[in-house]
């Protein structure tokens, strides 16, 4: 009951916005490569924290920036298959005080999306603790995107906030993951110094901006026919064979459907954060 009692005032006590302080946290993302596999793979990713709004973004978003900046100073032409894998495929952008979420997506090569929302997590909150960093955190749980969560965070850091979308605890989250162990962010670093950024990136590039629902929506077309626009082109231009190196006619609308056939099955594999 007592512990119950204190967990309750860290609530209370914690429940208003920090505005005052900033910092940038590293967290190890680690998720399983595809559903269904015991395969796992990692990569750094960062919590900018400023005094309205964070930023989280992996290491990938700011390598490739940096890559293709300097391949445009030296007029160098990139390889833009030898860039870093984003294995989120986004970066997300939190208001402290209204709780609004934006999130920025570059999963599909033509255009790259924008929308915003306003997550409403219900978190249950535990006597439960461990400690992360040095720090002590306390366990709570809840539910998003299909998914159920536990998570660890610390009041000795009192900054609603945490890695992905994942906001509203009494103190900063320290690690997170999913009960499958699909999807794992734990906290590897905290620094007052922002050694990375990529608001350039946010700044300087055209977002179009749509609505979740429409995203998603999206997002379900494109795995259903990836190269539908390829096609649409190819029927516009009535090009349907060209030579290769050689000198032999290739069917391109064949090499097109099988190329599709393949990315199709490689999306019902993929392991998303949101189901």
């Amino acid at each position: 009951m007592r512990n119950n009692i204190i967990i309750s005032l860290l609530v209370i006590c914690f429940s208003l916005p920090i505005t005052a302080q900033s910092l940038t946290v590293q967290y190890l993302y680690s998720k399983h490569i595809i559903k269904d596999s015991t395969k796992i793979i990692s990569q750094n990713t960062f919590l900018n924290i400023e005094n309205d709004h964070s930023t989280f973004f992996s290491e990938a978003q700011y390598l490739s920036d940096s890559i293709i900046t300097s391949d445009q100073k030296l007029e160098k032409k990139t390889d833009f298959k030898g860039l870093p894998r984003d294995l989120l495929g986004c970066f997300i952008v939190k208001k402290k005080l209204s709780g609004e979420v934006s999130y920025y997506s570059d999963e599909f090569g033509e255009n790259e999306y924008k929308y915003n929302e306003i997550p409403k997590f219900v978190w249950k909150i535990s006597k439960e603790n461990k400690e992360i960093l040095g720090y002590k955190a306390y366990l709570a749980k809840t539910t998003y995107a299909g998914r159920n969560y536990v998570a660890y965070f610390t009041s000795q850091i009192p900054l609603q906030d945490g890695p992905y979308k994942f906001l509203g605890l009494p103190g900063l989250i320290l690690e997170i993951f999913d009960e499958q162990m699909d999807h794992h962010f734990l906290a590897t670093g905290i620094s007052n110094e922002r050694k990375i950024s990529i608001d350039d990136r946010i700044v300087t590039t055209k977002f179009i901006t749509t609505t979740k629902q429409k995203f998603v929506e999206m997002r379900k077309n494109h795995i259903q026919a990836p190269l539908r626009r390829m096609f649409e082109l190819m029927d516009n231009t009535q090009v349907y064979e060209k030579k290769d190196a050689n000198g032999n006619m290739i069917d391109i609308k064949k090499v097109f459907s099988e190329t599709q056939r393949k990315m199709i099955n490689e999306y019902k594999k993929e392991n998303k954060i949101e189901l």
